[in-house]
């Protein structure tokens, strides 16, 4: 086995097959990608990995680790107008310019997703979220494409009433970390005018869940 075992993003994996009973007899790591600070970005792998019932898996896993995504519905006290927070920004896997939720990966800070979610709102956004004003929208992290990656995404919501100045402040703004190339412009949108438009599959899961939640706590 020639990968590093104490990168987190593979130990979080190694645990997720051990704890499911999966046997692992070979990691060869194929090609790795990195950022500035020299943490781990991505990893590609070519396994040797047999099921609890003796079955090889397909070898190859796109090593990526957790995200987290933020629903976030925005109240104005002064007009009872309620939209949720959005963002624009150009994706190089379509080429397209994606209306989603703010969202980002956790990284080396698998243990605080919820802190990720919080920190990634405000970057994205320049909203502020405190810990207690953050809920979970599932009980369990969800997998986006288990076939090939580790994936899993937490969602989380968050409501947050402002003055109608503030409320109305949001709606255009850039956020963003250039740093990380990121461009993005912030929008205030109702669930009606958002979803025909966003092809991100996140986004309309986001709008489920959040709805789901809504009714489970009867607002």
């Amino acid at each position: 086995m020639n990968y590093n075992s104490h990168e987190i993003k593979i130990h979080q994996w190694i645990k997720s097959l051990s704890k499911s009973g999966c046997t692992i007899n070979n990691i060869k790591t194929i090609k790795e990608i990195r950022k500035k600070n020299n943490e781990l970005l991505f990893s590609l792998l070519d396994t040797d990995v047999v099921s609890p019932d003796g079955n090889r898996l397909p070898n190859i896993v796109f090593i990526r680790g957790h995200a987290c995504v933020i629903v976030t519905l925005l109240k104005n006290r002064d007009t009872h107008d309620k939209k949720f927070l959005m963002i624009r920004q150009w994706r190089i896997g379509n080429g397209h310019y994606s209306l989603e939720f703010p969202a980002g990966m956790l990284d080396e800070h698998v243990d605080d997703p919820v802190g990720v979610a919080i920190r990634e709102l405000e970057e994205e956004t320049g909203l502020k979220a405190s810990r207690d004003e953050i809920f979970a929208l599932t009980e369990n992290i969800l997998y986006s494409s288990a076939g090939a990656s580790d994936e899993g995404i937490y969602y989380y919501g968050c409501i947050k009433e402002l003055d109608s100045e503030t409320f109305s402040s949001f709606d255009k703004r850039s956020g963003g970390n250039p740093g990380e190339h990121e461009h993005i412009t912030v929008e205030l949108l109702s669930r009606k005018d958002a979803e025909p438009a966003t092809t991100s599959l996140q986004a309309r899961l986001g709008f489920f869940l959040f709805e789901q939640k809504m009714n489970e706590m009867n607002l």
